[in-house]
């Protein structure tokens, strides 16, 4: 069997023994699925290790767990999940700008440490090239980012170049400033704004002519005192992306998502390039003097793919089967979870969310995917009582975190808001759940 390396940047010597056997563990355990395909190209990241591996280490026995690891009063708010290339996973409360680490799996998590970057505008970017974390700000007037070079644990402020897509610098020839502060936005300024608030971690693209490209979601966020779902046609918020090519110094735009009023967004790559876009639609209403009849479509997610790098996006779908839980019946949504497996030539997603088809901000609840988010047809209840905003990764090969999916989401059992908890679960687990009718699951989960 011929197996190819490929690596985003030059291994150090001092690694060289250990990315040999990396790489020979996970040939072994390719061929010990016995799928049948052509072997998958091994790419490493820049600690040398497996970015992605066999399919075997998200099974075994059946394992689930969970702990709270933020907690006090009813504003413990915004959940973001992020996983180092080293395993250490990073739980941010996010109003707070609080930050938990672990570095055992999410067996133990760290003392709570103050970060300097957080609501209205946060986000986790993991570049796999270099092994920093980068957490982009663009709202509040000065387009910056932080950094962190040791996997979390301190953070350097830095000024990135932030450039606006066509139909932006279209708006800016008509007049309208495309780019505002924080208190522009609370005023009805003309002003246009740039953010990345209630986004998934972000992704280092493995394939194709754009890999090593950093990509996170984001939202073109118009003026309007308004909730996201209570605008005029011409204050309409869209999703879209930001990219970089060279590491977090320049951010691109991309093209805006197919359909308005959709934020708090998530993107996976798939396997063959393609990048798979998850949004919450906030198409219905927000303020009760504005009540109407319901269409079905807007108790339900968004999504589309992109085949340029994230550049545009096409394709667009309502999911059937996604809820975008918790509008309380007024079809606005919030934010889910998304996380690919990392598993060699495979495109298994899970996605997590209130499962109550817009209703009350409860049932917390993950589905799974086996075809890159073309069928969703299993899902498991994580936690029966009140639950809101979700965010998940997936284990990293060859770290403590292997095998296993973390979701860091809002609710405890007295409320939504007073605290945050991390299940962790595998693959198996999530098999005995209930299926949806959406698909069928492949042979060998069934086994």
């Amino acid at each position: 069997m011929s197996v190819k390396a490929v690596s985003y940047r030059p291994t150090k010597p001092a690694r060289v023994l250990r990315v040999f056997v990396a790489v020979a563990a996970v040939c072994f355990l390719a061929v010990a699925v016995g799928s049948g395909e052509a072997a998958e190209p091994v790419l490493l990241t820049a600690q040398g290790k497996p970015a992605e591996a066999a399919l075997d280490v998200f099974l075994g026995e059946p394992f689930f767990d969970m702990q709270v690891v933020f907690n006090g009063g009813e504003a413990v708010r915004e959940p973001y999940l992020a996983i180092a290339l080293d395993g250490t996973l990073l739980a941010m409360r996010n109003v707070a700008q609080h930050l938990r680490r672990s570095e055992d799996g999410g067996e133990t998590w760290g003392e709570i440490a103050e970060v300097p970057f957080g609501f209205l505008d946060t986000n986790m970017i993991v570049d796999e090239n270099t092994g920093d974390i980068l957490s982009v700000r663009m709202w509040d007037g000065a387009d910056r980012q932080w950094r962190s070079r040791d996997h979390g644990k301190t953070w350097q402020e830095e000024p990135i170049a932030l450039k606006p897509n066509e139909i932006m610098k279209w708006l800016e020839r008509t007049g309208l400033r495309v780019r505002g502060t924080r208190e522009g936005h609370n005023t009805d300024s003309g002003q246009y704004f740039m953010h990345a608030n209630a986004s998934e971690s972000g992704i280092t693209l493995r394939h194709g002519e754009h890999k090593g490209r950093l990509l996170v979601t984001a939202t073109f966020r118009p003026h309007a005192r308004a909730h996201p779902s209570d605008r005029e046609s011409v204050d309409i918020i869209y999703g879209c992306a930001i990219y970089s090519d060279d590491g977090g110094a320049t951010w691109q735009v991309s093209g805006f998502f197919p359909e308005g009023f959709t934020e708090e967004a998530a993107a996976v790559e798939l396997h063959d390039g393609r990048i798979y876009y998850n949004a919450r639609s906030g198409s219905g209403y927000y303020d009760q003097a504005l009540e109407r009849e319901l269409l079905e479509e807007e108790n339900y997610r968004r999504t589309a793919w992109s085949d340029d790098g994230g550049e545009t996006w096409k394709g667009l779908e309502v999911c059937w089967v996604l809820p975008d839980g918790g509008g309380y019946g007024r079809g606005y949504g919030m934010k889910a979870g998304l996380a690919r497996l990392p598993v060699l030539g495979r495109d298994i997603l899970v996605y997590s969310n209130s499962d109550t088809a817009g209703g009350t901000r409860e049932k917390l609840t993950v589905w799974a995917s086996f075809d890159g988010g073309e069928t969703w047809p299993i899902k498991r209840l994580v936690h029966a009582g009140p639950s809101a905003y979700s965010s998940m990764v997936a284990g990293r090969p060859d770290t403590p975190s292997e095998g296993r999916v973390y979701l860091l989401f809002e609710g405890v059992e007295s409320h939504h808001y007073a605290g945050m908890q991390v299940a962790r679960f595998n693959l198996s687990w999530l098999l005995g759940g209930e299926p949806t009718g959406d698909g069928e699951l492949p042979d060998w989960a069934v086994r």
